[in-house]
């Protein structure tokens, strides 16, 4: 066998143990890159965001004590239900907001995982078109 002939068949030996391993792994490195995506938009997600992301909440109150501030959004998702997001801050720096919980409103479905706080309000993802703000 030439030498030229050596080097065509260990390049594409070469790019068939590639394709191979990508076809392999694939799938579960665009799993793992979706759960980091999911989890980077929950711990920098802000009250704010999360409104201009999914429109006007149909309730918004704000609770504040001498340690912490509370804000509690109830959004309507998709599928017309209600979503509760919780925030909570330090009294001393209000504007550092991070997401508590992701709930049903009554408190009987918590939703844990950032896969499934993402898959009941799938606008947080940010990739969706905006929702218009329902008519008061």
């Amino acid at each position: 066998m030439k030498p030229t002939n050596k080097i065509v068949a260990g390049a594409i030996a070469l790019a068939m143990a590639v394709v191979v391993t990508v076809m392999v792994k694939g799938p579960s490195w665009q799993k793992r890159a979706q759960e980091r995506h999911q989890k980077n938009i929950l711990a920098n997600l802000t009250p704010q965001q999360a409104v201009a992301l999914c429109g006007r909440p149909i309730l918004d109150e704000i609770q504040a004590s001498q340690s912490t501030v509370t804000r509690r959004l109830v959004i309507r998702n998709d599928y017309a239900l209600a979503v509760e997001l919780d925030f909570a801050a330090a009294a001393s720096e209000p504007q550092k907001w991070r997401l508590t919980e992701v709930q049903d409103p009554s408190g009987d479905i918590k939703y844990q995982s950032p896969a499934s706080q993402i898959g009941v309000l799938p606008c947080l993802d940010g990739k969706q078109e905006k929702k218009p703000d329902p008519k008061p």
